[in-house]
């Protein structure tokens, strides 16, 4: 990436606070769904979930809990990743009542469609005075039933 100006910076946590309960709830719901594919001969299915299991534990232990997010002139750097804007289609400030919970970039590329970036109102009315000149905005949203389960679950 070419040394551009920062025009704005901030971070958030963004480590997942979970109690050794719902560790035990999530391995017995996995050990379970594998035990009952394999005991009906329906291995794949065993292995596939053994699979996307693991696969998230690694995600999960292996992710940054501080994330750093810089808006510069050519793009929008989250964490080490660089997304140039001509890659983010539009972004929406997500609601939950009056409190912005987060931004979700709409990208332009196969596999991750959406990003979500954890922000407060303060630093929601700072970007809505720097993300149009760029990109174009999508309205005003509330939380929906899908991210208020994420959360819940603290998936």
């Amino acid at each position: 990436m070419a040394e551009t100006n920062t025009l704005y910076t901030w971070s958030f946590e963004d480590k997942k606070d979970r109690s050794p309960l719902w560790y035990v709830i999530a391995l017995s719901v996995v050990v379970g769904f594998a035990l009952w594919g394999f005991l009906s001969k329906q291995y794949g299915m065993s292995f596939v979930v053994l699979l996307v299991a693991g696969v998230a534990f690694f995600v999960e232990n292996n992710s940054e809990d501080h994330v750093k997010v810089d808006i510069t002139e050519l793009g929008i750097k989250v964490g080490w990743k660089f997304y140039d804007f001509s890659r983010i289609n539009s972004y929406t400030f997500i609601y939950s009542g009056e409190h912005a919970i987060f931004v979700r970039l709409n990208l332009s590329q196969r596999g991750i469609k959406n990003i979500d970036l954890k922000l407060n109102n303060v630093i929601t009315s700072e970007l809505q005075g720097i993300l149009p000149s760029f990109i174009e905005e999508n309205a005003k949203q509330d939380i929906s039933f899908t991210d208020r389960l994420i959360y819940l679950l603290k998936l």
